[in-house]
């Protein structure tokens, strides 16, 4: 399964980013990686991005690099969408957000992200 790629919803080209389920902290830490390397090759303000975070863990290092990543693409999004955050990852979640200074709207399912995302 690609954990980074493009997929077509309502005739907008949106990066989905899995983070979820990983197996193990490496696993998510390279598809962190891996998103950077594909964000960095787009203009500004041009991506729309749908990240998973169901089921994942964090410890310090994991919230340290998910801070580090989601400033990173701020230059690059146009509107950013979050699914399958619940209790801990909801906390971590509004601590970024604060961090970053940039709206990340958060949707119970994949598809009213899909939808909200192709809208904007």
């Amino acid at each position: 399964m690609e954990r980074v790629q493009f997929i077509r919803h309502g005739g907008a080209s949106i990066l989905k980013v899995d983070l979820s389920h990983p197996t193990n902290l490496d696993e998510s830490l390279a598809t962190i990686r891996q998103a950077k390397a594909v964000v960095s090759t787009h203009p500004p303000k041009s991506l729309l991005i749908l990240t998973d975070v169901a089921g994942t863990t964090f410890n310090t290092k994991a919230v340290e690099e998910m801070k580090n990543y989601t400033k990173f693409n701020t230059p690059f999004i146009k509107a950013s969408a979050v699914i399958g955050l619940s209790g801990l990852q909801r906390i971590i979640y509004d601590a970024i957000i604060k961090v970053i200074g940039r709206a990340v709207v958060s949707f119970d399912t994949e598809a009213q992200a899909l939808d909200w995302l192709s809208q904007q």
